[in-house]
């Protein structure tokens, strides 16, 4: 039986780096470049879940096996269609300042449609599938094709 959660925040940051064999000032650093979107309690200290430290674990295998910097990175998660994994609507889609800028992942971007807060993003399924739908990027623009 698995009494955790994935997503349930649970480690700190300073856990989360040991767990990761990181520093904290890395994780902080990919909280900057808005990789990561770590949970925050009501005193502002990050809290990672499970599924925030295997996304962590796929951007640090993009930097070491892939060669990806930050911005590489970045990059290549705005260029997946969030539209296709968060069904848009046509007007929406239209109007939606991370549809018509693919340089800034969805989240970076305050005046997007579909969310309200920032914790709102933590629980779309554009950011929860993101790293699976990296991994697959041609798969995705295969099935914008169809």
């Amino acid at each position: 039986m698995n009494y955790l959660e994935d997503n349930e925040p649970i480690f700190t940051i300073g856990i989360a780096a040991k767990k990761l064999g990181v520093s904290v000032p890395t994780l902080r650093m990919y909280e900057h470049a808005g990789l990561i979107l770590p949970y925050r309690n009501k005193t502002g200290r990050r809290i990672y879940s499970i599924a925030d430290l295997m996304r962590i674990g796929f951007i640090r295998r993009l930097i070491k096996e892939e060669g990806l910097n930050l911005a590489g990175i970045r990059r290549l998660i705005a260029l997946l269609p969030c539209w296709n994994l968060k069904p848009c609507s046509p007007s929406s889609m239209k109007n939606c300042p991370a549809y018509l800028d693919c340089k800034k992942i969805c989240w970076m971007v305050p005046e997007t449609t579909c969310r309200d807060s920032q914790d709102q993003c933590r629980t779309c399924p554009v950011y929860l599938h993101t790293c699976d739908s990296v991994d697959h990027l041609k798969d995705v623009f295969e099935n914008l094709r169809e």
